[in-house]
C-alpha cells in the first residue's frame, strides 16, 4: 500500500528525521562529514506539484524535489534511481538525479556543495541555503547556459566581425567588468558559489 504523501508542514521534519537516522546508521566516521552541522530542511515551498528547498547535511547542501501530489509522485516513481532530469526555474535549468530512501520515497536533489567543511556553522548553511531559494526564483539571475552550466549555442545571425583590439571604447570596459550587483548568479547557485 502507497503511503499518504505528507503535507508541506509534515515534509520538514519527516527530511530531518530520515537524514538524520542516515547520517547516525550510515555516515558514522566518514571522513566528509562536518560535524559542526546538522540536518536541516527548513526552506521548502509547494512548487508545480512538488515540494521544493534546501536540505543541509552535514555532508552535503542539495536542492531537493518531492513530490507534493499523486502525479509528481507517479512520475518519480516511474523513474530508476541515477536518472537524470532537468527542470526550469525562473532563474534557468538545472539538473536533478532521482533518488529514494524508504521513509521518503523517490525524490531528486541538485548537488549545491559537498563536502560541507567550507561552513564553519549551521547559521552560515541556513543562510546561504535561504540566498539559494530566493537566487533560484529570481528571474534577474538567468543565464543562457544549460544544467551542466554550459553556454547555449548561439542560433541566429552570424556574429559581427572582431573591433580593432587597439581601441578601447567604454563600452569594452564595462563588459569587461565583474558583476556586483546580484548576490547570487546563476552560474554561482549552479557550482555552489565558487567562483
Amino acid at each position: 500500500m502507497t503511503q499518504p504523501l505528507p503535507s508541506l508542514s509534515e515534509l520538514q521534519p519527516l527530511l530531518e528525521h530520515t537524514f538524520t537516522e542516515i547520517q547516525r546508521t550510515r555516515m558514522t566516521d566518514v571522513p566528509v562529514v562536518n560535524v559542526e552541522l546538522s540536518v536541516n530542511a527548513g526552506h521548502f515551498i509547494e512548487w508545480q506539484g512538488y515540494y521544493l528547498g534546501v536540505l543541509i547535511t552535514p555532508w552535503f547542501m542539495n536542492l531537493m524535489l518531492l513530490p507534493a501530489n499523486e502525479e509528481t509522485r507517479d512520475d518519480l516513481n516511474s523513474r530508476r534511481v541515477a536518472t537524470k532530469q532537468t527542470h526550469s526555474f525562473p532563474s534557468g535549468a538545472y539538473e536533478f538525479i532521482t533518488g529514494a530512501e524508504d521513509a521518503i520515497g523517490h525524490f531528486q536533489s541538485c548537488s549545491l556543495f559537498s563536502p560541507m567543511f567550507e561552513f564553519q556553522d549551521q547559521q552560515a548553511a541556513i543562510e546561504t541555503a535561504a540566498a539559494v531559494m530566493a537566487g533560484l526564483m529570481d528571474v534577474d539571475n538567468f543565464e543562457d547556459i544549460d544544467a551542466q552550466g554550459q553556454p547555449f549555442p548561439e542560433y541566429g545571425p552570424e556574429p559581427a566581425p572582431e573591433a580593432d583590439n587597439d581601441s578601447c571604447s567604454e563600452a569594452d570596459t564595462v563588459l569587461e567588468s565583474p558583476l556586483t550587483d546580484k548576490a547570487i548568479s546563476r552560474r554561482q547557485l549552479l557550482s555552489g558559489f565558487r567562483g
